[in-house]
């Protein structure tokens, strides 16, 4: 029993510690936290001159950690953030969300939306995903926590999406309708990428008594009989060149497609400080990303690849 209570303090020590200085409402605490989330940018030179040990660029290491365990570590950081900021603060969470302005509840509802899929739903759909070092988790939960926090903020206490006349009525639903096609788009193109997986692993025995055309490296394009460009490695891996959508602009639409899906929350919530934040370290952090996987395709595919651009349809 003595050792139950113990227990039972410790833990309600230790989040009220939390609630101080990881959670807390007070505003100049919240402040330091959005400014610090300034300087992820810095890390993009970083992420330019090494290769993101994860996804399509991962290595062997016993630092490894299973890639969808991984993921879903580390992108359940920022919603359980965000349910701990209110938690710890609140005496009635639900009563608290109950009582915010409309617009703050449908960017509250928007953020869960999004979080729901890159967490669980995308995770759980997709056929596999390489292993992640370890150091790639705890970046991207700081990243996660850092996001969800400030945004959580702002919501609950320090903000206020000035939707006063038609003009800022319209604003608001501009931005909720580029984010619901940011979102959508994100999703249908990353499902091409799954579904090449798929294909991959329906069609390997079928494929591997195709006619084949070395091109270097060990590549092998299989003649698969139909518009496809499919490659062999040597390892017996399957890679094939995504079409359809943006894909055919360029090769990471669906990063392109959730810096979309972010600029419309940015414009819903009026160009929040915590909005502004997460949209411009996306962008600072996934265009290395990109781009190493263009050198990627390029391993690959060698003359073959289509001339594409990185991540932005005509532009980058």
């Amino acid at each position: 029993m003595h050792l139950q209570f113990t227990t039972t303090m410790d833990v309600t020590t230790a989040l009220a510690s939390a609630r101080e200085v990881v959670f807390s409402p007070d505003a100049a605490v919240w402040r330091a936290h959005v400014r610090l989330f300034h300087f992820f940018p810095m890390l993009c030179p970083l992420m330019a001159a090494i290769t993101t040990p994860m996804g399509k660029t991962s290595i062997s290491s016993i630092l490894n950690l299973p890639g969808k365990l991984s993921w879903m570590l580390m992108e359940l950081v920022s919603p359980l953030s965000f349910c701990l900021t209110i938690y710890l603060n609140c005496q009635s969470p639900l009563s608290t969300l109950a009582a915010l302005p409309t617009t703050h509840k449908v960017l509250t509802t928007l953020y869960f939306i999004h979080y729901a899929n890159r967490a669980i739903i995308s995770p759980l759909r997709a056929p596999a995903y390489a292993p992640a070092h370890i150091v790639v988790l705890l970046i991207a939960s700081a990243f996660n926590y850092l996001n969800a926090y400030g945004l959580a903020g702002w919501l609950l206490w320090h903000g206020r999406i000035n939707t006063d006349g038609f003009a800022g009525k319209v604003r608001f639903a501009v931005g909720v309708a580029v984010w619901a096609v940011g979102f959508a788009g994100n999703v249908w193109h990353e499902d091409v990428l799954y579904e090449i997986r798929r294909r991959a692993k329906r069609e390997d025995a079928v494929l591997r008594d195709r006619k084949k055309t070395d091109v270097g490296g060990g590549m092998q394009v299989v003649d698969t009989g139909e518009d496809r460009l499919v490659v062999r490695a040597p390892n017996g891996h399957i890679y094939e060149v995504p079409q359809g959508g943006l894909y055919e602009y360029c090769w990471h639409p669906h990063y392109f497609m959730e810096w979309v899906e972010w600029t419309g929350y940015l414009i819903a919530a009026g160009w929040c400080p915590p909005a502004v934040n997460l949209l411009v370290n996306e962008i600072a952090l996934m265009t290395p990303r990109a781009f190493q996987g263009v050198e990627f395709y390029r391993a690959r595919f060698g003359r073959r690849m289509p001339v594409r651009r990185a991540v932005v349809p005509f532009f980058l």
